[in-house]
């Protein structure tokens, strides 16, 4: 291949250059997945817990220690009470599990039945024999190690988090360091999509909660608490956090309350997505669903759940920093004088 214009290469090397680049970055990713989750899941919540310092100490005028120290606690005192309700619900799953075990059995005899008067064989399954302790002491030993390290990666997340908080808060009058404008340059898109996200999020987590409350479904908090961070996985996390309180519904109500139940979800769902969100939407960026879901993609393949969690700020930040590239580079080429 011939180069053009002395050392500027041809447009096919400089793209087959890119291309191979864009290989060698993305393998180097997804091999530091493990370490960059977690990077990237603090930073994440340090954009959303960021703005509650700055506004105290515009408030209150308070020093940058005093109002990252009441962010901490606040944090702290939040997760705590978070943990307690989620602790209580547990013990009360706990306690309704027989009768949603015998409910599941009740159902599949019924339909054992249904099936055999259609002339279809159904497979000799007891219910009973899914929940042996040998089945819980096989799924113990299974969860606990899992659950010490989500526990772990969260409190590693929480620490990241508000290392970048501390990072990225200034006195008042007192100039960003380096790291904090780079932060706050090629994150502002993505710093406005995680707020507007949070607040709508917020919004529906409410109405899903008194909906919840409303129908009599057990445990309503957990499901909440569960559709606020799912919610966060564009399209794909709503329809996870679907599925629990309607199955839930179904095996305490049957078949028509769980369809309410999922109907009213949705309901709330798109109440919020057309009309709340175009709200906050207003003052924050665009995304289409073709970049939602290629974003969801990609990400997701590179760094796992983090990616999918971190699809759309990633997607936004890295559009942002291509832009900038291309605007140096044609500045670069241009004539002086």
């Amino acid at each position: 291949m011939r180069a053009m214009n002395g050392n500027s290469p041809s447009p096919i090397l400089r793209i087959l250059l890119g291309a191979a680049c864009t290989v060698i970055v993305m393998a180097g990713i997804r091999a530091a997945s493990s370490i960059l989750g977690p990077l990237l899941l603090g930073l994440l919540l340090a954009y959303a817990v960021v703005p509650f310092p700055k506004w105290m100490m515009r408030r209150f005028e308070l020093s940058k220690s005093k109002a990252v120290a009441l962010t901490a606690v606040t944090a702290f005192l939040f997760g705590l009470y978070l943990l307690f309700v989620l602790d209580i619900a547990t013990v009360r799953i706990a306690e309704k599990l027989p009768g949603y075990e015998q409910r599941l059995a009740n159902l599949y005899g019924q339909a054992t039945v249904t099936m055999n008067a259609d002339g279809i064989v159904a497979p000799s399954l007891s219910v009973k024999n899914v929940f042996t302790p040998e089945r819980i002491s096989m799924i113990t030993r299974f969860v606990l190690p899992e659950a010490g390290a989500v526990i772990s990666n969260g409190l590693l997340i929480f620490l990241l988090g508000f290392l970048f908080v501390i990072t990225m808060v200034d006195d008042i009058g007192v100039r960003q360091g380096p790291l904090a404008e780079r932060l706050a340059d090629y994150a502002s898109d993505a710093q406005r999509y995680v707020a507007v996200t949070s607040k709508t999020t917020a919004i529906n987590t409410l109405a899903n909660l008194i909906f919840l409350f409303a129908m009599g479904v057990d445990t309503p908090m957990v499901w909440s608490f569960l559709y606020f961070f799912l919610n966060f996985i564009p399209t794909l996390g709503f329809m996870i956090a679907l599925v629990p309180p309607t199955f839930v519904t179904f095996l305490m109500f049957g078949w028509k309350k769980a369809l309410l139940v999922a109907c009213g979800l949705i309901l709330t769902n798109l109440i919020v997505d057309n009309l709340v969100s175009p709200i906050f939407m207003k003052h924050a960026v665009n995304v289409s669903f073709l970049e939602i879901t290629l974003s969801l993609l990609g990400w997701a393949f590179l760094l796992g759940l983090p990616g999918a969690i971190l699809a759309i700020p990633l997607t936004l930040s890295l559009k942002k920093f291509i832009q900038k590239s291309l605007r140096s580079e044609q500045l670069a080429l241009e004539p002086s004088g």
